[in-house]
């Protein structure tokens, strides 16, 4: 087995022009997406762009001698091989705003045979990001998905003779999908596939209307085996299932997937953790209608931002001091909210027993199914 590291090491010396776009490449577009380099690309989709390697280089000339993160250090091996570092960059661009909610990023790629490539970050770590992730549960669309479409009709715009791919991990998969889909007919028709990896699904009629129809075909959806963020919402079955060298939730990690040659190690069927956990988290929606899911994202988000820490990993990092705050501003919080969050919580832990019930239900079942047959 091999993971994108490996893939660099085979495949990093064929550029694309001998070569062509293939699946692994389009998880590997999205592992770099995760890496800030607005500041030394193009953030215009106008803008002349730059070599892979020059902005990487930039980039860390830049940063300094701290310890590189897993994606940099994707970003420093992908930047050094003809494969990746000689690719032209263009139209950076980020949006962190608490005031409206959004969490957007995007980057775009110029391939080789008049081919463009539209890259959307997935959730970065900021409270922010999370806070407009649980809003897709009840709202749609939200900031970052009307953003995309916007950034995907500038670029190809820009671009008029190429065809298109729109890739991206997480929230980031879901970005391409919904970009592709509303960015209007005429770059509908340049797309030439949509690569959604983990990402989660829509809590509207996305699924049933003609146009994501039309463009079924050519929207690929991949998910580990124990996925619970690509299983959310309304998504279609339309998937392939791979392997991961991790565990449970921590699969998501585009790093851990598995690769065979120019494609991912396919798996035949998900695993128990990720159907149970499936299974409760939809109970759970369920039984929330939107408002009620509004409420509970705005109250359990007030607690996490009483923290003062604007990151998930702050608050992992100072747990002590960001439980006194959370305690804090529970007491504080609006005696409704209160309820409500506690409400929530309860319907979270019904969920689970409801769904232990069915199993043992179902292995009961099972089981006098067997005794009547013997």
């Amino acid at each position: 087995m091999s993971n994108l590291f490996d893939y660099l090491d085979w495949r990093g010396d064929l550029t694309f022009g001998n070569v062509p776009l293939c699946v692994p490449d389009t998880l590997a577009f999205s592992v770099l997406s995760y890496v800030r380099l607005e500041a030394y690309i193009p953030n215009t989709p106008y803008g002349e762009p730059v070599r892979l390697s020059h902005a990487a280089d930039a980039y860390f000339a830049a940063r300094g001698a701290e310890e590189l993160s897993q994606n940099e250090l994707f970003l420093k091996r992908a930047a050094a091989t003809p494969r990746f570092g000689q690719l032209r960059v263009f139209a950076a661009e980020q949006q962190l705003d608490r005031e409206h909610g959004i969490q957007f990023a995007a980057y775009s790629v110029l391939l080789p045979g008049q081919n463009l490539l539209v890259c959307f970050e997935g959730t970065d770590d900021t409270l922010i990001g999370w806070r407009e992730d649980l809003r897709m549960s009840y709202e749609c669309p939200v900031p970052a998905q009307l953003r995309a479409a916007a950034y995907l009709r500038a670029v190809a715009a820009a671009h008029p003779l190429r065809r298109i791919y729109a890739v991206g991990h997480s929230k980031g998969g879901n970005l391409a999908m919904y970009a592709a889909l509303h960015a209007g007919d005429a770059v509908r028709y340049r797309v030439r596939g949509v690569y959604n990896h983990d990402g989660p699904g829509f809590c509207d009629e996305t699924l049933s209307t003609p146009v994501y129809a039309e463009m079924r075909d050519r929207i690929h959806t991949y998910l580990p085996q124990s996925s619970i963020v690509g299983v959310l919402l309304e998504h279609d079955d339309n998937y392939r299932i791979l392997q991961s060298s991790a565990k449970g939730l921590a699969q998501h990690d585009p790093l851990t997937w598995q690769l065979r040659g120019t494609d991912f190690l396919y798996a035949t069927k998900r695993t128990a953790f990720g159907q149970k956990t499936e299974a409760i988290l939809d109970h759970f929606l369920s039984t929330l209608s939107p408002e009620r899911k509004r409420v509970f994202v705005e109250a359990l988000f007030t607690l996490l931002e009483a923290t003062e820490q604007e990151t998930l990993s702050g608050i992992a990092t100072n747990k002590l001091q960001s439980l006194k705050n959370a305690w804090k501003g529970l007491q504080t919080l609006d005696p409704e909210l209160r309820e409500m969050l506690g409400e929530a919580m309860d319907a979270l832990t019904d969920s689970r027993r409801a769904v232990r019930r069915a199993e043992k239900r179902a292995a009961k079942e099972l089981l006098q199914q067997s005794d009547r047959s013997s």
